[in-house]
């Protein structure tokens, strides 16, 4: 599978990467297990999950990560992949399951939550470690002063943001260079071949716009991952579901795309990752035979 490096740091990833979201909770341990044994044999190696995921299936947001520690565990193939998690969404009460309480990037959260995430994965190291959603409340240098100590402590090898706005990463680039911190190597944003409309409100997330793309280009030290890619099956229906997607100019891309492509969902991962000079596509699913179908797009 091709893969590329993060930024200018030393992970190469697939740049079809495998996302974590359902492990544990809506896809079971033995099909997780499965779909992950599928993904690395066929050449994969960037896999994708959050201390957080399952809340919003119901559970209490570890699954994810517990259950690709148990794989870890039974495999014993920890340097045959790139690992990546996240942190700051996690509610701080587990009751109120919607994004007015999120746990934060403060340096006490940041540390608990490295720790408890070493622990869900059975692993010394986090080779990535994305801020899941931005901080306005704690202070952008206490947080990248932070990450740093935890990188020269061993505990991650690289670190991320998610869900970012422009300017608040450009913010914690100036902190890197003036303290001589690593700085993000990867920023996963909500990306797809269709546009969202000029107001489209995704809150906590963040989607990609062309001042992003030509931010990754100047800098050519960060790579894009997108997320939400398929839209929850949008490109296997010729109407257009979602609201903040339905705009004329989609609408005709979308009948273009399924006129002219015999697999529309491989092509539009295939065309993500194509984009602000190379990225990488992550991809859900349920099925090895889809994910095996999806990954022979990105054969070398």
């Amino acid at each position: 599978m091709r893969k590329i490096f993060l930024g200018k740091s030393n992970l190469k990833v697939s740049q079809l990467g495998l996302g974590c979201i359902n492990f544990g909770s809506k896809t079971s341990e033995s099909d997780s297990f499965e779909l992950l044994d599928t993904y690395i044999e066929n050449g994969g190696n960037f896999i994708d999950t959050a201390n957080n995921y399952a809340v919003w299936a119901g559970g209490n947001g570890k699954q994810s990560e517990e259950t690709i520690g148990k794989w870890i565990s039974a495999r014993k193939n920890r340097k045959d992949y790139i690992l990546a998690t996240k942190l700051g969404a996690y509610p701080k009460d587990i009751n109120s399951r919607d994004f007015s309480n999120m746990q934060g990037l403060d340096s006490k959260t940041i540390k608990e939550e490295i720790e408890k995430s070493l622990n869900n994965l059975k692993t010394d190291y986090i080779d990535l470690l994305y801020l899941h959603v931005d901080d306005y409340k704690t202070p952008q240098e206490e947080t990248m002063e932070t990450l740093d100590e935890m990188i020269r402590k061993g505990f991650i090898r690289e670190i991320g943001c998610s869900n970012f706005q422009t300017w608040r990463i450009e913010s914690a680039r100036n902190i890197c260079e003036k303290n001589n911190y690593k700085f993000f190597s990867a920023v996963q944003q909500r990306y797809t071949y269709l546009q969202p409309v000029l107001d489209a409100d995704f809150f906590p997330q963040v989607a990609a716009d062309k001042s992003l793309g030509e931010y990754i280009e100047f800098y050519h030290d960060i790579t894009m991952v997108s997320h939400t890619s398929l839209l929850k099956g949008q490109y296997l229906k010729d109407e257009i579901t979602l609201k903040v997607y339905d705009t004329a100019e989609n609408r005709e891309k979308l009948q273009k795309l399924r006129a002219e492509e015999k697999n529309p969902v491989s092509w539009v991962l295939k065309y993500i990752t194509e984009q602000f000079g190379g990225s990488v596509a992550l991809f859900t699913t349920n099925s090895t035979k889809h994910l095996v179908e999806n990954i022979k797009y990105f054969e070398e």
